[in-house]
């Protein structure tokens, strides 16, 4: 701003200089022009009135002129004030222009480095993006080793499932044919998890080597083996073991061996007892006894349990008198080493007081009238563990759990194939509380199902069914659930389309029988061998 005055100035001096200049002030080209011309400062006020004096003399009073315009001395003050405010606005402008100045210069360092880290990143993109690239090619490259080798696997499992059935049955033909799971019998004990059991469900002729007393007297009651209902008012339905007619137990029969009275009611009725004493145990630290009894009857007597150690029975270690129900129960028993530090043997004692009386009827006969004869006592599967009662798991290692409301179901899947039978056989060894399946609910059903679909080796023993307990044999077409030794009916069904069909009236035991169709059930002849499914009640 300064140089752009003295060059405005320059010019202005340039152009006076070239003509006459007078002293004082006037105005030129619409500029106020001030004339110097050396001497006393008094002056300046004449020259001033002789510029205006000439002006009037040449006749221009119209303020048209061509020379100089007289000015006071005040105008030059202004001016100077003036040039002086100039100076100071050109000053600030200087000043604001040099802190621009600073400012964009500092902005365009920050942009350079912007610039630096701008090209750094870009750098890194690409790198990232070369990067992703290379794992996608390298992901898809996977992706498709891993179809083929799915594809492949698939191919071999269906190849190694269909070898896997094929040599099932052809394992299941030669066993068969050999009756290889036939040909033997043994009264060894049998395995409950680490605990040795000896258990008798009374179904061989010799009544697992348990021995009668002599009852030939008639003062001496026996046991007998039976089956079925013995009587219309007294004793059990059927067996706890099968739960069917072929079933058998042990009773007491009271109208059998009735006391001669002489008159009725009779004061002098002595009970009669009825023993059977099991083999020898040895000594162990601990002995638990389960057996399952009846005790169904108007007239029903006492059934005791004794611990036998060196041939006296001391004290009953159980006792049970009078009516209950039809029902089968339970009986626990734990001995400790008070009785077991020796071999001991146990005995079960039950007592009948049933008597009649002679009624002279001449010339005829006497008539016999038999009373108290509703006393049938009953016991079966009897179970003798060699460890405390409590240390017995409930269910059996491996076996799969179910809780439906109030009651618990364990239930373990046995693949080798057993008549329906001997699969019962199998189940009471496996638990005191265990039996072939009852099925009672969609729930129950849909839950064996799983078990059996999500396990291979499940699928593959079950392909042609696995036995309940179901049977018909009491009734034909009535099938009812046998678990309980108290048959009872079918609350739930699921039999597949047109079953049951009773085929060659041969057919009186339920399946589980066709596995494409979620083991919807058929039946079958008892005799057929199939896989089967235990459970036990907690």
């Amino acid at each position: 701003m300064r140089g752009l005055l003295v060059l405005i100035v320059t010019a202005w001096i340039s152009r006076v200089t070239s003509q006459t200049l007078d002293p004082g002030c006037s105005f030129f080209n619409g500029q106020c022009v001030y004339n110097v011309k050396l001497g006393h400062s008094s002056q300046c006020d004449s020259v001033s009135s002789r510029a205006t004096t000439d002006t009037s003399a040449t006749g221009s009073g119209s303020g048209s002129t061509t020379g100089f315009q007289s000015c006071s001395c005040k105008d030059i003050d202004a001016l100077n004030n003036d040039v002086a405010t100039l100076n100071t606005n050109m000053n600030t402008l200087q000043s604001n222009f040099n802190k621009l100045a600073q400012t964009l210069n500092t902005t365009q360092q920050q942009l350079s480095g912007m610039e630096t880290q701008y090209s750094v990143l870009m750098m890194e993109k690409q790198n990232l993006t070369a990067d992703l690239t290379h794992h996608q090619l390298l992901l898809t490259k996977s992706q498709v080793e891993l179809a083929n080798m799915v594809s492949s696997m698939t191919i071999e499992t269906d190849r190694l499932r269909t070898e896997l059935l094929s040599t099932s049955d052809k394992l299941t033909i030669c066993q068969t044919q050999l009756n290889l799971l036939d040909s033997q019998t043994t009264n060894t004990p049998v395995l409950y998890g680490d605990y040795v059991s000896h258990y008798c469900g009374f179904e061989d002729l010799h009544n697992c080597n348990y021995t009668l007393d002599t009852c030939t007297s008639s003062e001496v009651e026996c046991w007998h083996r039976g089956t079925g209902k013995q009587d219309v008012y007294s004793g059990p339905v059927e067996d706890h073991t099968y739960g069917s007619p072929n079933g058998h137990y042990m009773y007491i029969d009271p109208t059998l061996k009735p006391f001669h009275a002489s008159s009725s009611p009779s004061p002098d009725v002595t009970p009669r007892k009825a023993r059977m004493t099991s083999p020898e145990l040895p000594a162990a630290n601990e002995y638990c006894v389960r057996f399952w009894y009846t005790m169904n009857g108007a007239n029903i007597g006492t059934l005791n349990v004794y611990a036998q150690v060196g041939g006296g029975d001391g004290y009953p270690v159980y006792t049970m008198t009078g009516n209950e129900d039809e029902y089968w129960h339970m009986a626990q028993i734990s001995l400790d080493s008070e009785y077991t530090a020796q071999p001991i043997r146990i005995v079960f004692e039950g007592t009948t007081s049933s008597y009649y009386t002679l009624t002279p009827l001449y010339p005829y006969p006497s008539r016999q009238d038999n009373y108290d004869t509703l006393g049938f006592i009953s016991f079966d599967d009897v179970y003798i563990y060699n460890t405390s009662c409590s240390a017995i798991p409930d269910c059996p290692a491996g076996s799969r759990k179910l809780v439906q409301g109030n009651v618990t179901s364990c239930y373990s899947f046995h693949i080798t194939p057993r008549s329906w039978y001997e699969a019962v056989d199998e189940c009471k060894s496996e638990a005191s509380n265990g039996h072939l399946v009852g099925i009672n609910s969609e729930l129950e059903q849909q839950f064996l199902v799983d078990a059996m679909q999500t396990n291979a080796a499940y699928t593959t023993a079950g392909q042609h069914g696995w036995y309940t307990s179901g049977n018909d044999e009491r009734t034909e077409a009535s099938f009812m659930w046998t678990d309980t030794g108290y048959p009872y009916s079918l609350n739930y069904t699921d039999w597949h389309a047109g079953q049951p069909n009773n085929v060659g009236n041969a057919q009186d035991c339920l399946l589980l029988q066709y596995q494409s169709s979620d083991y919807e059930w058929g039946d079958v002849d008892c005799a057929d061998k199939h896989p089967f499914i235990c459970e036990m009640h907690v």
